[in-house]
C-alpha cells in the first residue's frame, strides 16, 4: 500500500483524507502541523480537531445548500423566501 504524502496535500485534502480515515495518526498530526501555521488556532485535542473540521464542513454544506435553494428559486416555481420559511432558515 502506498504512504500518502500528507506535505503535498493542500489542507482541504488532507482534512477530508484525516475525515476518511480517523485512525490515521500521522494525517492527524501533519493536519494539525498544517493548521498550527495558520494564526488564532490551537489544537489541543483529536476531539477539538474533529469539531474544528465538522463544523468547517457543515458551514460549507449550509453554503452549497443556500446556493442550490437560490437556483431553484430562479426557477420561478416557488419564491425563495418560501423555500426558506419551509426550511426553516
Amino acid at each position: 500500500m502506498t504512504k500518502a504524502n500528507f506535505q503535498g496535500m493542500t489542507k482541504q485534502e488532507l482534512k477530508a483524507y484525516v475525515l476518511e480515515h480517523r485512525d490515521d495518526r500521522e494525517a492527524f498530526y501533519a493536519l494539525t502541523d498544517k493548521l498550527r501555521q495558520e494564526p488564532g488556532i490551537e489544537i489541543t485535542s483529536t476531539e477539538q480537531m474533529h469539531e474544528l473540521i465538522e463544523a468547517r464542513l457543515d458551514q460549507a454544506d449550509a453554503r452549497d445548500a443556500y446556493k442550490v435553494l437560490e437556483e431553484i428559486a430562479e426557477l420561478g416555481t416557488t419564491p425563495f423566501e418560501d423555500i426558506k420559511r419551509v426550511l426553516g432558515i
